[in-house]
């Protein structure tokens, strides 16, 4: 082979390997931005200081994903709250004949709070519905990574392969002086 060949395939490999790293660069990227919003959504409360760590690749998922959880929990929640009217009325009258008072505040606030904890009922069915299209997303990522790596190890490998080649070429190319 001409040592034009093995200089090209050199060049076409460093090119190649040059934008698998970027890839690979790229996803790790991704990566560590897709951990880094599931450990801001993890625990259920995005505060201001979550949302300024956001990575700004991930700023509109988070607020689509805030805005969506928040108005499906607080229609959940709404709609158990009217289906459980009639047992929590009923669990009213039944402390209110206890205390033998007619306090409306202790009724508004027993609802409350019956409300609160369906809305974080709810809101953690978002959560987890979320973790898991994370944890596929991460998956795949983790995938197309590991198929990279293993296409730039070939290319080292058939780069190394080539110099060798390239070096035997030049060998027999070598001029030998007869004395």
């Amino acid at each position: 082979m001409s040592l034009l060949v093995f200089a090209y395939r050199k060049y076409e490999i460093i090119r190649q390997k040059s934008e698998l790293n970027y890839r690979i660069m790229a996803l790790t990227r991704k990566l560590n931005e897709l951990q880094q919003y599931a450990a801001n959504i993890g625990d259920g409360t995005l505060s201001m200081n979550d949302m300024l760590n956001v990575p700004a690749s991930m700023f509109n998922r988070t607020m689509a994903f805030m805005m969506y959880s928040h108005n499906g929990a607080l229609r959940g929640a709404q709609m158990n709250m009217q289906m459980m009217s009639p047992q929590i009325n009923m669990q009213i009258q039944q402390m209110q004949a206890m205390s033998q008072t007619q306090d409306p505040n202790a009724a508004a606030m027993y609802q409350q709070y019956i409300f609160n904890n369906l809305y974080q009922q709810e809101l953690q069915k978002y959560q987890k519905h979320e973790q898991k299209l994370l944890n596929q997303q991460e998956k795949e990522i983790q995938q197309e990574k590991a198929r990279l790596e293993t296409q730039l190890r070939m290319l080292e490998a058939e780069f190394e392969s080539t110099v060798q080649s390239e070096k035997q070429a030049a060998q027999s190319w070598k001029p030998e002086y007869v004395a």
